[in-house]
């Protein structure tokens, strides 16, 4: 009761803070956490349990409740194993969910403890090469037999292992058991064995249905399925049936291809494809056989189920997902809030928003064409800028390739720039627009390459608002829009086709210059208006320490310094005003430990995208995942794969990072993961009221807590109420993270505990108590 009562006593006459409650804007993760921002658009596959669906996109899957329609995303930051869906199929017997991927990983997932056991067996063995592709699956109790390019496999899904491996020499398209026997759908026929023969891992053993049964050599078996006491087959344009002695057509289609049947519910599913073209059909015991897919506008369904008195779920490859009630005709379609496919060129965030262009040229630099637009992220919701939202874009250019985005540094709008159809205004999300080409402007059309479009290479802001921007292979390819609007460009650049661009603290304009051109730093001179004191530096490896003239990005860190991300490492150039001297600014290469050595910084990395976080810590995104390194980049400070993290793919888009929050956004082929960092921007002085998060700790919470809102790099340290101190460190930029135990390891107990920190408010008072914890075990 003293204890009660002295710790009331402290909460009565501290000064006021609040517990549990934190700005709108701290991101709904904690410190070392993910989470995925995937596209939940459209499927590939799908499967049922009773009481779950499971769709299958192109990267994870989403488990949606029947009842309900709740969903629930199964992705790397969920457990899963890898990214990149290949088939998916829910075996009742061992009440689990075979997912096997694109790269013939295969996982097996157990919804009642929603954990996951990965079964590599078929990826890492070197011995098998060509096709490793799993094609489809069966069951018959815990086991499963899977269809590969290189045969039959038996797995015990209960025991998670192999039990035999048939190699055919040939793909198996479909695999099935019916009336005792395994039967194997291949390009060359369909073959059988009993399925307790002795030794079925011999192929010469199988049998091969030919013309006594009614089958013809050669036939392609594309499907296989058991229903109504019959095996059901898809020999390319035919459907039939077949009783173990006897093949029955039943019906064939002039154009489409049979490529799946299904029987998860109570009737025969029957996929058909041609092109961009499919159908569904469903036979029921009866033998009727009845379309299903045009009332639900399922123009190319990739695979359907039913789930019993004639309702469907189908995964087609168009927008949305589809669930179709036949007796009552009803239709539902429907996807989750998010981007709209996975794909991410740069990414940039001010103001609480997060904005994600998408890819505009090819390897070669040549226009996409591509219409996906540009992803918006703002309290928790995605929208999209495209064609599809802003009629006015249908008819012209800009819908194409808006693959940069620059966010204004305080108004609520942003810019994307197309490398087809000029820059574009965007205020309120799209609500209101302006465009910016060579027909309604002073940029240029990208006219050295003889090419009729308006392309833009990048955009960014300086400190005077100012929007500098890359007018790619233009005449005059360095353009300036100013706050009131108006536009300018400049001619006397030596080079023309420039990309990225950035502004260091001395409001030089550094551009990336396209193939395998450098650097070029440009500086606009006191009058921005006027030529006369214009500057420009190409730098090159013929003047400078750059291991090679393929740049890839730039980034500009706390200290004005300008880093580089080449085809091999990084450089940084510490010049400042020196820049345009190329007698004293040659940039320099940090030498960074490595074990016991030292090598140059990254030096057999290509560096995709550098950020720089709060602690003007570099973010290195590589084809080969994210090195973290300390400010001066001498020392690694973390490491992120897609197999030691839930990075979806080792090949990095772009990172950047929310200064004000920490959290770290990484675009990846396979779509955009961001995590939960350790640092934010710190100012000169503690913010009016710093706080820590989560605020209260509860019992079962044993992760990281941070003070939130310190100056930059203050010192910090951590007492209980009775003056013991259990931490004391450094912030990171202006956050500081404390592991919630004291010097020995040991939890801490029960209490409020004070936080003190310096800045320089408080040096006279270092003492200032700025925040409190309160830990509940």
């Amino acid at each position: 009761m003293l204890r009660l009562s002295a710790l009331a006593f402290v909460l009565l006459f501290l000064p006021k803070f609040t517990v549990g409650q934190t700005p709108a804007e701290f991101p709904p993760i904690a410190i070392g956490e993910w989470r995925q921002h995937l596209p939940w658009q459209r499927a590939r596959y799908v499967t049922q349990s009773s009481s779950q669906v499971y769709f299958a996109t192109r990267w994870a899957v989403v488990e949606i409740d029947k009842a309900e329609r709740s969903p629930r995303f199964l992705t790397k930051v969920e457990g899963l194993s890898d990214a990149g869906m290949g088939i998916i199929r829910f075996n009742p017997g061992s009440n689990s969910l075979l997912l096997t991927y694109t790269n013939s990983n295969i996982d097996i997932w157990h919804p009642d403890d929603r954990s996951v056991t990965n079964l590599p067996f078929i990826v890492n063995n070197l011995n098998l090469s060509g096709d490793k592709q799993i094609y489809n699956a069966c069951f018959n109790d815990q086991f499963a037999y899977l269809a590969c390019g290189f045969g039959v496999v038996k797995l015990d899904m209960q025991e998670e292992e192999v039990v035999f491996t048939t190699f055919t020499g040939l793909p198996v398209k479909a695999v099935e058991l019916f009336d005792g026997f395994i039967y194997a759908g291949t390009e060359e026929g369909l073959f059988r064995i009993p399925v307790d023969d002795v030794n079925p891992e011999d192929f010469s053993r199988w049998e091969m249905m030919g013309p006594t049964q009614g089958f013809q050599g050669g036939d392609i078996v594309s499907a296989l399925a058991t229903a109504y006491g019959k095996l059901f087959i898809g020999i390319e344009k035919t459907f039939s049936s077949f009783d173990g002695l006897t093949l029955t057509p039943i019906s064939s289609e002039p154009t489409f291809d049979l490529i799946y049947l299904t029987t998860e519910g109570e009737g025969l599913v029957i996929g058909w494809e041609f092109g961009f073209n499919g159908k569904v059909q469903h036979m029921d015991a009866s033998g009727t056989i009845s379309d299903v897919h045009w009332a639900c506008q399922a123009t190319k369904p990739i695979y359907a189920v039913e789930d019993g008195n004639k309702q469907f779920w189908f995964a087609d490859e168009q927008d949305e997902f589809r669930y179709y009630d036949a007796i009552n005709n009803k239709c539902d379609q429907f996807s989750f809030n998010s981007p709209y496919n996975h794909l991410s060129t740069e990414i940039d965030i001010a103001n609480g928003k997060v904005l994600i262009g998408t890819p505009g040229h090819d390897i070669n630099l040549g226009p996409s064409y591509a219409r996906n637009g540009v992803y918006i992220y703002e309290d928790g919701f995605w929208n999209r800028f495209s064609y599809i939202n802003n009629p006015e874009l249908v008819d012209d250019d800009c819908q194409f390739d808006l693959w940069k985005v620059a966010a204004h540094p305080s108004e609520d709008k942003f810019f994307t720039g197309s490398f087809v159809g000029g820059l574009v205004e965007v205020i309120e999300n799209g609500n209101n627009t302006q465009r910016f080409t060579q027909y309604n402007s002073l940029l240029q059309n990208a006219g050295v390459s003889g090419n009729n479009r308006t392309a833009i290479g990048g955009v960014a802001f300086d400190n005077e608002n100012n929007l500098w921007i890359s007018n790619y292979d233009a005449n005059a390819p360095i353009a300036v829009l100013k706050p009131d609007g108006t536009l300018r460009n400049f001619s006397a650049a030596p080079v023309n086709n420039l990309l990225q661009v950035v502004v260091d603290k001395n409001g030089y304009k550094w551009f990336v210059v396209g193939f395998n051109g450098g650097i070029l730093v440009y500086d606009s001179g006191a009058d921005l208006d006027s030529p006369a004191d214009d500057r420009y530096r190409h730098i090159t490896t013929a003047n400078s320490v750059l291991p090679t003239n393929t740049i890839n990005c730039l980034a500009v860190d706390l200290e004005g310094d300008v880093w580089v991300g080449t085809l091999q490492g990084t450089i940084s150039f510490e010049c400042g005003s020196n820049v345009f001297d190329a007698s004293v600014c040659q940039g320099s290469r940090r030498i960074a430990s490595v074990g016991d050595f030292g090598a140059y910084l990254l030096a057999n990395q290509e560096i995709r995208s550098i950020a720089v976080d709060g602690a003007n810590r570099k973010w290195f995104g590589t084809t080969n995942g994210i090195f973290v390194q300390s400010p001066s980049g001498e020392d690694p400070e973390a490491r992120f794969t897609d197999t030691n993290s839930p990075l979806f793919d080792n090949v990095i888009t772009d990172i950047a990072i929310d200064q004000t929050s920490g959290e770290v956004w990484v675009g990846t082929d396979k779509g955009v993961i961001s995590l939960r960092g350790e640092a934010t921007v710190g100012g000169r002085i503690n913010t009016r009221m710093p706080y820590a998060y989560p605020n209260p700790v509860r019992p079962d919470y044993d992760g990281p807590i941070a003070i939130y809102g310190l100056a930059k790099d203050a010192n910090v340290k951590i007492t209980d109420v009775s003056g013991k101190l259990v931490y004391e460190g450094q912030a990171l930029g202006g956050q500081a993270v404390w592991d919630g135990r004291d010097y020995l390891g040991r939890r801490a107990a029960s209490g409020v505990y004070l936080v003190f920190a310096t800045s320089s408010e408080s040096f006279e008072n270092p003492d200032a108590v700025i925040a409190k914890v309160v830990i509940l075990n």
